[in-house]
């Protein structure tokens, strides 16, 4: 009888786990979440607010993305920053035009800054159109260059780029001849704050890539927040870090001047859903003081 009770007991506990995991993976692919960080920048005069939103992979909040657009209205940011992965693998015209789309009524909100992610790049070794098509949407397309801008009274050098910070398996000529070296050189060399959109964190968190340059704040997607987030452990995997990754969201001070955001993006990834973990819109305001406060 005891037996019996026990077999039960467990059976009931484990029913009730499928069930909350099943829970969590519909709410998870439909609701949206907004994270507020407030970051210490020196140089900044008054606030400014960012949002930034990534890994969206083709996916849609609403017919034409309407939840997603007036939800980051509703922020009312001075910028708005996509940072990579906003379309998915194997993306055809009608994604594009969607990408466009959403783009152009982005920029009716505020001025648009597009970094690619992998499947950006992906797409742009077959179209070579992709970065003029974004352009024509309305957003400022930075892959590996930059953009010095007025952005809500403060003057702000953005930038973007999917390259790594660091060696990564090259000889220090071929690291040096490399267009995310020449970027980064370039890109550092100023006295207003540096905003940098690298999709990867792995850009600067590896090999103590972040020691290398000087930027103030870097804005970064592709973990999905770790995809399924484990309750007082965090996100289960990520791409570049393995299971239970460090870097899987939030915010992180690298080194003594450098500070960087992951978002847990908008999208699961293929066949995996993400589970405890909403997709995110993330708004960083941007406010006067030393660095990490």
């Amino acid at each position: 009888m005891k037996k019996r009770l026990l077999w039960r007991v467990v059976a009931a506990a484990v029913a009730v786990c499928f069930l909350s995991v099943a829970i969590s993976a519909i709410v998870c692919s439909v609701g949206l979440d907004v994270t507020t960080y407030r970051v210490n920048i020196d140089g900044i005069a008054d606030g400014v607010r960012l949002v930034f939103i990534s890994d969206l992979h083709g996916k849609s909040f609403g017919k034409d993305d309407s939840r997603l657009i007036a939800k980051i209205g509703e922020q009312e940011p001075d910028a708005v920053c996509l940072v990579g992965d906003m379309i998915g693998s194997g993306a055809g015209e009608e994604d594009i035009q969607a990408l466009t789309g959403l783009i152009e009524k982005l920029c009716d909100i505020a001025p648009v800054f597009f970094a690619p992610g992998n499947h950006e790049l992906e797409y742009m070794g077959s179209y070579a159109d992709f970065s003029d098509r974004m352009t024509a949407a309305g957003a400022v397309f930075v892959n590996d260059n930059y953009a010095d801008v007025t952005v809500g009274g403060q003057p702000l050098r953005i930038g973007g780029t999917m390259g790594h910070g660091f060696y990564f398996g090259r000889t220090e000529e071929e690291f040096r001849a490399s267009p995310e070296y020449r970027f980064l050189k370039d890109f550092e060399d100023t006295d207003i704050p540096r905003i940098c959109l690298a999709h990867m964190p792995d850009t600067f968190i590896f090999n103590g890539a972040y020691t290398l340059w000087d930027v103030d704040l870097v804005l970064s997607g592709h973990t999905h927040g770790g995809l399924i987030r484990l309750p007082f452990v965090g996100g289960l995997y990520a791409p570049m870090q393995g299971f239970f990754p460090e870097y899987d969201k939030g915010y992180f001070r690298l080194g003594d001047h450098m500070q960087m955001i992951i978002t847990s993006g908008l999208s699961g990834h293929g066949a995996v859903p993400r589970i405890n973990n909403m997709p995110e819109i993330a708004v960083v305001d941007l406010i006067p003081g030393a660095q990490g406060q």
